[in-house]
């Protein structure tokens, strides 16, 4: 089981200083295209966030369906159980970028979380060796 935690979906594309203001919040951003239907809204900053959970877990199956027809142009199998539906809806909130590697082992997300925990200004857009090395530099220097 996952730990759930909240979304903002928020219309992209999205500014550097919102993004890190929102992950340092404990959100996870998502386009607000793939926004459930049923999720609660919050204002947020002048920007309406839109709240959900991190897993599809907390959506009836129709909402999934709906989710990832919406998503893909294509609507899942219909005999699909609730947990490939659950991890095809997981998979599309998953950014593709940021599972992508660095030379030392981290993904973007996991750089990227390091840097707005120890107050790292950095530009998300950088390249993934880059934010590495800043992210590297910066631990080196509080060691």
């Amino acid at each position: 089981m996952t730990k759930e935690r909240q979304i903002a979906y928020v219309k992209h594309p999205v500014s550097a200083k919102k993004k890190a203001e929102l992950v340092a919040k404990g959100f996870r951003i998502i386009d607000a295209r793939f926004k459930p239907k049923g999720a609660d809204e919050i204002e947020g900053g002048g920007q309406k966030i839109e709240l959900g959970t991190d897993s599809g877990a907390g959506f009836s199956d129709d909402q999934l369906r709906a989710a990832i027809k919406e998503a893909t142009g294509k609507a899942p199998h219909h005999k699909l159980g609730r947990e490939k539906l659950i991890e095809a809806f997981n998979a599309l909130n998953m950014p593709a970028d940021q599972e992508e590697e660095a030379s030392n082992g981290l993904t973007r997300r996991e750089i990227e979380a390091d840097l707005v925990a120890m107050n790292v200004e950095f530009n998300a857009e950088d390249a993934l060796e880059d934010l590495a090395a800043l992210r590297d530099l910066e631990r080196e220097q509080r060691a």
